[in-house]
């Protein structure tokens, strides 16, 4: 994409982050979760979460924001070391990706994903995992067109008072994005 760059994100960023964040929720997950509920999202919370997430004193620990080619925040990532009990072969996590639909298959998601396993990799993970809704077809589209395997994992993600099904997907060798072709972005991403 022209003009897109990817930058590290620090404390001062955690409402850019969250402004994404709830925009990227209300636009992509408009019939797997009720219209009430993603119209109540608030930013101000949300902002509160990353700023807690965004403190983390672990150096593995990192975000990342996809700027437009206007400087202006449309899509982040955020990695970190592997959270989840259930995946303890990953050594590391994609623990979200969003992009706002303006940037989306423009090589925005490849970039990240990038970025994320550079820093990872330079923190002594060599494999990371991602949660991914069930229902989400895209999102699991997006990691597989990019290396990712489904674990056989599963879980539900309970927030709002809803329960979502999601899967896990993994990279058990972070090489094959660190090595994806610059530029090569294609629609995926």
């Amino acid at each position: 994409m022209t003009g897109l760059s990817i930058a590290r994100a620090g404390a001062a960023d955690a409402a850019r982050i969250a402004d994404i964040h709830v925009a990227a929720w209300r636009e992509t997950y408009v019939g797997m979760m009720p219209a009430a509920t993603l119209a109540a999202l608030d930013v101000a919370e949300w902002a509160e979460r990353w700023a807690a997430k965004l403190a983390d004193p672990d150096p593995a620990s990192a975000a990342f924001l996809a700027l437009d080619a206007a400087g202006t925040a449309a899509g982040f990532g955020h990695c970190r070391r592997q959270s989840s009990e259930k995946l303890r072969g990953f050594s590391g996590e994609i623990a979200s990706i969003y992009l706002l639909g303006r940037i989306q298959r423009r090589g925005a998601g490849r970039r990240l994903l990038r970025e994320m396993a550079a820093h990872l990799t330079s923190h002594g993970c060599d494999s990371a995992s991602v949660w991914v809704f069930r229902e989400a077809a895209h999102a699991r589209h997006f990691y597989e067109a990019h290396g990712a395997a489904p674990t056989g994992v599963e879980g539900v993600w309970e927030i709002y008072g809803m329960v979502l099904p999601d899967m896990a997907y993994g990279w058990r060798d972070l090489g094959g994005l660190l090595s994806a072709t610059p530029g090569a972005e294609g629609r995926d991403g």
